[in-house]
């Protein structure tokens, strides 16, 4: 397991040898919930709050595309001007991606595999399509899984009436 403090400061270290300002008060914290985020920020009264999920401490996870890329990304979140992924944010951005060689991007997909999939939570519900079979997999409970007769399937456009909806046992 990785220590969240050490990385931090290292890729705070690396921040200020580019003379990039960030908050002087931030907190960091493992998020052991998260399933779909990598990391967040959040501004708390006189602090900034960053949480990394925790599956990014793991040493399966690629040190580089996951860990420094999700603290470098929230951490330029604290600099003046920079809670929104644009302008300075992008620019500070840019400049850390060219030095240090990161791949800081305004947000990461599950697509991408920066998690390995042993190391994700499965999906609790499932509801698959009656006419194409594709699989729409969700964590929580919600209207789509309580009623997929009301919805109609984002690959083939036909209604889920008849949809199969399975849940993961506990």
């Amino acid at each position: 397991m990785r220590d969240l403090e050490y990385y931090a400061k290292l890729c705070m270290a690396q921040l200020d040898a580019l003379h990039i300002h960030y908050a002087e008060r931030i907190s960091f914290q493992v998020n052991t919930r998260a399933v779909s985020r990598l990391g967040i920020c959040r501004k708390s009264e006189d602090c900034y709050v960053i949480e990394i999920a925790a599956a990014l401490l793991d040493e399966r996870v690629p040190l580089r595309d996951g860990l420094l890329d999700t603290l470098m990304h929230e951490l330029l979140h604290t600099c003046y001007g920079c809670m929104k992924h644009t302008g300075r944010w992008k620019q500070y951005a840019d400049k850390v991606n060219a030095a240090y060689g990161y791949h800081i991007k305004r947000a990461a997909a599950r697509e991408e595999h920066i998690v390995p999939k042993e190391l994700e939570k499965p999906p609790k519900y499932k509801v698959i399509c009656p006419n194409c079979g594709m699989e729409y997999e969700r964590y929580k409970m919600s209207e789509f899984i309580r009623h997929p007769e009301k919805y109609r399937c984002g690959k083939c456009g036909k209604s889920m009436k008849n949809a199969e909806r399975r849940m993961r046992k506990q």
